[in-house]
């Protein structure tokens, strides 16, 4: 929980904190008792560390969303190397959901080559991009795009969901990826 509403989302509670303060300075201000004077600073104090401990802690969702995010640059620009790099060696591609069956390493891989030829990538914007925290060395990543490619006829919603582990040497990699949606429909519906 300090992980998901600390450091990774560190405004409510710390908003929380800057209300709380300014409400026992008023209360002090009324009243003029030491105490509420003290209360009053130890709730800045607790809201400023709140802030600082989040810009501080760079957690397991954050290293995993930056590496996505990473992806997505690397496959705009055609560096095919650069996506394949963020990718475990058994990394698997899943439609629709993570849950489901997933396919091998080499449809994967042969998915992400396609970006050199027929889908490459012109121009794309992220709609989404954002990661939760499983445990220290693992998290989620939802990740939609409007991608336009050499071959569609303009920009198309896509919805992807990456599983990003850390592996033995520590350094964070995607191993597995969904494919969630494709203009709204389901993979397995467009792909047939």
């Amino acid at each position: 929980m300090i992980t998901r509403y600390v450091w990774e989302n560190p405004w409510p509670l710390g908003v929380f904190l800057v209300l709380l303060t300014i409400g026992l300075l008023l209360v002090w201000n009324h009243r003029r008792e030491r105490l509420w004077g003290l209360l009053s600073g130890v709730t800045a104090v607790l809201s400023v560390l709140v802030f600082l401990g989040a810009s501080w802690v760079t957690t397991a969702g954050e290293r995993a969303r930056e590496l996505v995010a990473e992806m997505v640059r690397s496959a705009e620009t055609g560096d095919i190397d650069g996506v394949l790099g963020a990718l475990a060696p058994d990394a698997t591609l899943h439609l629709e959901s993570l849950k489901r069956p997933g396919r091998p390493f080499e449809q994967l891989a042969g998915s992400i080559r396609s970006l050199e030829g027929s889908n490459r990538i012109t121009e794309n914007r992220v709609t989404r991009l954002r990661a939760w925290t499983v445990d220290s060395e693992e998290a989620i990543v939802a990740l939609g795009c409007r991608t336009t490619t050499v071959n569609s006829w303009g920009p198309v919603p896509t919805r992807w969901v990456f599983r990003v582990e850390a592996s033995p040497d520590g350094a964070f990699r995607v191993t597995r990826v969904a494919f969630e949606s494709l203009a709204g429909r389901a993979p397995t519906d467009v792909l047939r």
